[in-house]
């Protein structure tokens, strides 16, 4: 049972660095105008980040969080831990594929940005935020204790919220009305079942 966890670990690990390889391989800084509000989009950044220290910190002895000594429930729960690992790569490439030089990690617009509303962007208005919770989500299904499900979830939230806010106000002052028709019509996260 100690090989599934450590096998998940390592795997999960190498999801992790994908995804950031996906995230910060890009083709350079684009300037352009920023949130007035830096210091809470940062905050927001910082808490995001802890939130994946706890999560990866904070582990179980098995990948079973019931307990027991079946290998059936810790395949499965393992393999439920790296889909959502596989789904949040595939999210976020394609969701960043899709801004193309619109991308940033931080909320700004640059110059000659158009608002992006198809793809993932047509099912919900953050997939790159949903693909990070996904990855969250990892190793907090096949790796975390309690203790680190229930810090790091609520820290996330409130990271992601702080980033999207500022985001959502970048947005909406370039693009007004567009932007909100955007915004009724398109969830932030979840998407709609149709």
């Amino acid at each position: 049972m100690a090989d599934i966890n450590r096998l998940l670990f390592g795997t999960l690990l190498v999801c992790f660095a994908i995804f950031l390889f996906i995230v910060f391989k890009g083709p350079g800084r684009v300037e352009g105008k920023r949130e007035k509000s830096r210091v809470l989009v940062r905050v927001g950044a910082i808490l995001q980040s802890v939130s994946f220290a706890l999560a990866w910190t904070f582990r179980r002895p098995r990948v079973t969080p019931f307990g027991g000594g079946s290998f059936l429930p810790d395949i499965m729960i393992a393999l439920v831990s790296l889909s959502a690992a596989v789904g949040a790569i595939a999210l976020v490439w394609t969701a960043k594929k899709r801004l193309g030089r619109q991308w940033a990690l931080a909320a700004r617009v640059v110059e000659g940005h158009r608002l992006v509303t198809g793809g993932p962007f047509g099912r919900v208005r953050h997939p790159i935020y949903l693909a990070m919770g996904l990855l969250l989500l990892s190793p907090v299904i096949g790796l975390s204790s309690w203790l680190g499900a229930g810090l790091s979830i609520p820290l996330f939230s409130l990271g992601t919220w702080l980033r999207t806010s500022a985001e959502e106000r970048v947005l909406s002052a370039e693009f007004g009305g567009e932007y909100r028709e955007y915004r009724r019509r398109v969830p932030a996260f979840f998407p709609r079942l149709k």
